[in-house]
This record gives structure tokens, C-alpha cells and sequence, in this order.
């Protein structure tokens, strides 16, 4: 029982819930910068990596997008989510960064997977190629919320 309950205390269903709204608000202004940026950069310029052409246009867009949500996610999640009414500190402030460098790669990542799996001949006609990208961010945040959430309670605003 006394475990059930230090879980409970740790978790924090209510900050978890608030942290969830921020979520969602952060998601809306990632796929907004997202959208935004990858029709203005389109498939950018491309690489070969181990004999395969890689369009960086979707990751420079991904990684725009996340520096802006990022930005907006850190104020938010620091004053409302888990009330912290300090001036921020350096050290908060690197494990954010270490936290959010972790994100971004973990993120881009899974965008290169879900981009792939939406680009598999099943998928043919369903999604429009321009709009696979933003397509494959949607199961893609599913992913990477539950590290976020954990690595921003445990460690950034503990």
C-alpha cells in the first residue's frame, strides 16, 4: 500500500493532466510551425547516407518547429505545470536542454520511421506525399510524450 501511495505522490495525475493541456496547446503551435515551415522549405536540399538520398526538408521543419514549441512548452510547464515560481536557474535550464536534445532525437527518429511506414505502397493514395510528414508527426508525439513528461518531472522541475 505504501508503495501504491509513493507512486501515486510521484506520478501526480493532477500535474500530469495539466502538463497533458500544455501538450496539446504545444502540439497545436509544433504542427502549426511544422506545416508552416515544411511548405516554405519543401523538401529542401537532400544527402546520401549509406547509398539512400535523405530530404532534409521534414527535419530542418521538425527541428524549427520544436525550438519554437520548446520555447513556448518551457515557460508554461515551469509556472503552470509544476508551479515553480523561482527565477530560472542555469541548471534548470541545461537539463531542459540536455532533456530537449534527447527529445529532438528521439523525435527525429521516430519522424524518419513514421515518414517511411506512411511511404509503404499499403498506404498509396491515402495520405498525399506532401502531407506525409505531417502525418507521421501525429503518431510520432504519442512516442515521445511519455519520455517528455517523465524526464521534465523526475529531473528538469523536480
Amino acid at each position: 500500500m505504501e508503495k501504491l501511495k509513493h507512486l501515486l505522490k510521484v506520478f501526480d495525475l493532477r500535474k500530469f493532466i495539466k502538463f497533458g493541456l500544455i501538450g496539446v496547446l504545444n502540439t497545436l503551435v509544433d504542427f502549426a510551425v511544422f506545416f508552416v515551415a515544411n511548405k516554405l522549405i519543401g523538401n529542401g536540399p537532400s544527402v546520401v547516407l549509406f547509398g539512400v538520398a535523405l530530404v532534409l526538408g521534414p527535419y530542418i521543419s521538425n527541428t524549427i518547429s520544436y525550438i519554437v514549441a520548446n520555447i513556448h512548452s518551457f515557460f508554461w510547464n515551469k509556472f503552470w505545470t509544476f508551479e515553480k515560481k523561482d527565477k530560472l536557474t542555469r541548471r534548470e535550464v541545461g537539463r531542459y536542454i540536455v532533456t530537449s536534445c534527447g527529445f529532438l532525437i528521439i523525435s527525429s527518429i521516430g519522424l524518419s520511421i513514421f515518414m517511411s511506414v506512411l511511404s509503404l505502397p499499403a498506404f498509396a493514395g491515402i495520405i498525399p506525399d506532401d502531407l506525409i510528414p505531417l502525418a507521421a508527426k501525429i503518431p510520432n508525439t504519442c512516442v515521445t510524450m511519455v519520455y517528455n513528461y517523465l524526464m521534465n518531472k523526475l529531473w528538469v522541475f523536480r
